[in-house]
């Protein structure tokens, strides 16, 4: 769709500082120096055992500052987790927070950087713009191409309390340096770099669809579908489909791991401005459930999102479709984007993801459960194309099991 000039009101946020490239994390020298001497660590024991924390530390040493690091970093990081790391990082008074790993590492930070600066319950903040104001600085370091939460303004928590995930989103959060850095991919295992590759795909493909909101309230964590975004997913999509099966099969390729950071990051801006939609929303009741990893669930429920918003979205369907395969470029836009969905599906399957919930370990009996804690994400499913009642999203997780 197009954008008539003058009548579209957006606002666009991303991280106060991005730096990018081959050895872009030898700047953590220089973030005492911006932020303060005291830098607490979020990580863990996969970072730890592979070296990548020693790297980042010698870094951050060599600028003078103190570190204490907490690797205690889990998949799906939870409010114990969450809380653990923070009593530490409280008694330490940090200047500053390091997020390092994967999307839950720097959801780790976030939240700890948030429980600093206001100690309290973490519940207290769930939900959109319950931060009071701004929190500790916090510098993302991200190691997976997927998450793009070094960018963005979510911190994703698994809480069983609530049975599901749930999300603080407050524009606070959004990390003062972002710092990807390719070289730090190259020792992610094969799955880790399938799901999060596809999570990035998600996301770009999530935000290129989503609803038009002229919404520029300060208030606004996601504005919808915005001209900004659709640059920012436009540039990834292409680049996730041309290089995701390479970085997965061939880790140590540079092209593809470079590519694939820059592809990741430029969804997370894409996402974190126009938002994610029903993917998301559907994915955290299945993700908590089967504890399983949160690219690995957006990639499986994707597919049958895609063909359900196809009618909506016939010129961005056609264009992801021949940014999967360009000799659909002779094709009708309306044809090009009936195949959309399947393109995706083949994209996964090349990067070995399954094919069905059931292969998550969902059972049947669970979706109508499933539908009913998705509905309640509204900040999420308000930002969808078509709008979707509960029977709508039942019907979604039965043709995606």
């Amino acid at each position: 769709m197009s954008f008539e000039g003058g009548n579209l009101v957006w606002g666009f946020s991303t991280a106060g500082r991005i730096f990018f490239g081959w050895g872009a994390a030898a700047v953590l020298r220089d973030v005492a120096r911006e932020f303060g001497i005291r830098v607490f660590v979020c990580t863990d024991q996969n970072m730890v055992k592979a070296g990548v924390c020693e790297t980042v530390v010698a870094h951050l040493a060599e600028g003078k500052g103190e570190i204490k690091v907490f690797d205690g970093g889990q998949p799906e990081v939870d409010r114990q987790t969450i809380e653990q790391a923070a009593a530490i990082a409280q008694a330490y008074k940090p200047d500053v927070v390091v997020g390092l790993g994967g999307g839950s590492n720097l959801d780790l930070s976030k939240c700890v950087a948030l429980l600093v600066k206001y100690p309290g319950a973490l519940s207290a903040y769930y939900g959109e713009n319950n931060v009071p104001g701004p929190i500790t600085p916090v510098v993302a370091v991200p190691t997976t191409a997927g998450t793009g939460s070094e960018v963005s303004p979510v911190a994703v928590v698994a809480d069983p309390e609530r049975a599901m995930k749930v999300g603080i989103a407050s524009r606070a959060l959004i990390p003062k340096w972002a710092i990807v850095d390719p070289a730090l991919t190259v020792s992610c295992p094969a799955s880790v770099t399938a799901h999060s590759g596809m999570d990035a795909l998600a996301h770009a493909i999530e935000s290129f669809c989503a609803r038009v909101r002229n919404d520029c309230s300060p208030h606004a964590i996601f504005v919808g579908k915005n001209p900004m975004s659709d640059v920012l997913a436009r540039k990834a999509i292409p680049a996730i489909a041309k290089f995701l099966t390479a970085a997965v099969a061939q880790p140590k390729d540079r092209e593809a791991r470079e590519e694939m950071a820059l592809a990741s990051l430029l969804a997370g801006m894409a996402f974190s401005s126009a938002g994610t939609a029903a993917v998301h929303a559907l994915q955290y009741p299945v993700g908590e459930a089967t504890h399983t990893p949160h690219g690995l669930g957006n990639a499986v429920l994707l597919p049958t999102v895609m063909r359900t918003i196809t009618p909506s979205r016939i010129e961005e369907m056609a264009f992801i479709a021949r940014g999967l395969d360009p000799t659909l470029h002779s094709n009708t836009d309306e044809d090009a984007a009936s195949r959309a969905a399947g393109l995706v599906e083949i994209l996964g399957a090349k990067v070995g993801i399954p094919k069905g919930l059931r292969a998550l370990g969902v059972k049947k009996e669970q979706l109508p459960q499933f539908s009913q804690m998705a509905f309640t994400v509204r900040r999420l499913l308000d930002n969808s194309p078509v709008p979707f009642d509960e029977n709508d999203l039942l019907r979604l997780l039965q043709e995606a099991f």
